[in-house]
């Protein structure tokens, strides 16, 4: 079994393109929403009428939060949605910052998680900062709620050690592969699968209790992104965890962290 935990693939086509590049090895996927494009309602419905997927919701922080946290409060209630994402970086905040503070409040009363884009940014237009998606900010946010499950996404590329750090630190820290393996050449893929298994395993010299905190994800946005590939991350997690600790980075810890 494998869970992506880290998936934009909620539209037809590019739910039917996600398929055929993951060839049935995904057997379960999390749908991200992200605030500023995609319509919520019809998300939810494109996801519900999948029994495979899985949908986390989005807060715009610039925007009325405790309306917002009201409104998907409601879903959760529901068992409609299994997380709320954030976007520090594009939306200019830390997510140490006390008006944060509510939705992890919504997220440790479900027992879901609050997830954070982290780290790099795909940003065509140039108008995210990168001081605000640092993974070190998370720290902060992760002692204050302490029982608040937190996902660091895409191990904060590239923060990879101090990602591992908040993580080793902090019972209530994950984190997922998702985002760094991007479209390119064979050649250039198969030195970027190398050099990111090589760093994982660093990673885990150095912090070795972190290794059932790791989560498997891709970023499949589509076709015409970048961000198209499914099958290196298959091809990482082999390369880099022993067998045991495959089984938890491909589905048992997203299991725990998401879907319990």
């Amino acid at each position: 079994m494998i869970i992506d935990v880290h998936c934009h693939a909620w539209k037809k086509k590019t739910y039917e393109e996600y398929l055929k590049k993951s060839k049935g090895k995904i057997s379960k996927s999390i749908i991200l929403h992200y605030f500023r494009e995609e319509n919520f309602n019809k998300l939810l419905s494109f996801v519900e009428s999948k029994d495979n997927l899985f949908l986390v919701a989005s807060i715009d922080v610039d925007k009325d939060i405790s309306k917002q946290v009201k409104y998907f409060e409601s879903f959760f209630k529901k068992k409609k949605i299994f997380g709320i994402k954030l976007y520090p970086g594009y939306q200019y905040f830390y997510p140490s910052e006390k008006k944060i503070f509510p939705i992890a409040k919504l997220c440790q009363k479900y027992g879901k998680p609050l997830i954070f884009h982290s780290g790099d940014v795909w940003d065509p237009e140039n108008k995210s900062l990168l001081k605000y998606s640092h993974p070190k900010y998370i720290d902060e946010l992760a002692v204050n709620f302490p029982k608040c499950k937190i996902v660091i996404s895409h191990f904060g590329f590239p923060h990879f050690l101090e990602t591992a750090n908040i993580l080793s630190k902090n019972k209530n820290v994950f984190t997922d592969i998702s985002g760094t393996l991007d479209d390119c050449s064979k050649a250039e893929m198969k030195n970027l699968i190398k050099q990111y298994s090589q760093d994982l395993k660093r990673i885990l010299t150095y912090f070795p209790d972190i290794k059932d905190k790791i989560m498997f994800g891709t970023d499949y946005s589509g076709e015409e992104t970048p961000l198209n590939q499914v099958l290196p991350y298959i091809e990482l997690v082999k390369k880099s965890f022993t067998k045991k600790t495959q089984e938890n980075v491909f589905y048992k810890t997203a299991k725990k962290v998401y879907l319990n």
